[in-house]
């Protein structure tokens, strides 16, 4: 008895191109836009339109649809936020040893902004309120445990943008 079955076919390999895109920012830009988008009504009929115009012409350009929701506030690579009255970049170095820095411009006293260091539950382990008279604040490192942090910005008490910040010492 032969197991050889020349009449059935070996299975193929699959073979798949990965998807690139010429200009992911572009897109990127977009759902950020849409995820972080102002509760106010100008802002969510803007996204609105866009996304409409999106799903009924697929084709549309995307830097149509980005001028459209210009008014958002928008995250960038290098910054963690950035609308009209407050600009904070991320923090560096990451991974930090001894010290970590954000570099800000505030132009808006009216509003509280403060950033948030967490413990990988979840649980606030510090908070830092940002001044108008300042550009920098530095967070001291040293005396955190080598570990996995995470670091949110809270405008008025509401959590905007949150990021990982890896606290590494070297031994």
């Amino acid at each position: 008895m032969s197991f050889d079955r020349p009449l059935v076919q070996k299975p193929t390999v699959l073979s798949y191109k990965p998807l690139a895109l010429e200009k992911p920012q572009a897109l990127n830009d977009y759902y950020r836009a849409l995820l972080f988008a102002k509760p106010a009504s100008s802002s969510v009929n803007n996204t609105v339109a866009v996304a409409e115009s999106l799903a009924v012409n697929p084709n549309v350009q995307l830097a149509k649809a980005d001028r459209r929701a210009s008014n958002l506030d928008r995250i960038s690579d290098d910054h963690l936020f950035s609308n009209e009255w407050l600009t904070i970049s991320n923090i560096y170095p990451n991974p930090a040893s001894d010290y970590a820095e954000f570099d800000y411009s505030l132009k808006s006293s009216d509003r509280e902004a403060k950033i948030v260091i967490c413990n990988v539950l979840g649980n606030p382990i510090s908070e830092y309120s940002l001044d108008k008279n300042d550009r920098k604040l530095r967070i001291n490192t040293r005396d955190m445990p080598t570990s996995v942090y995470f670091y949110r910005l809270a405008i008025d008490g509401n959590s905007v943008a949150t990021k990982k910040l890896l606290v590494r010492h070297q031994q």
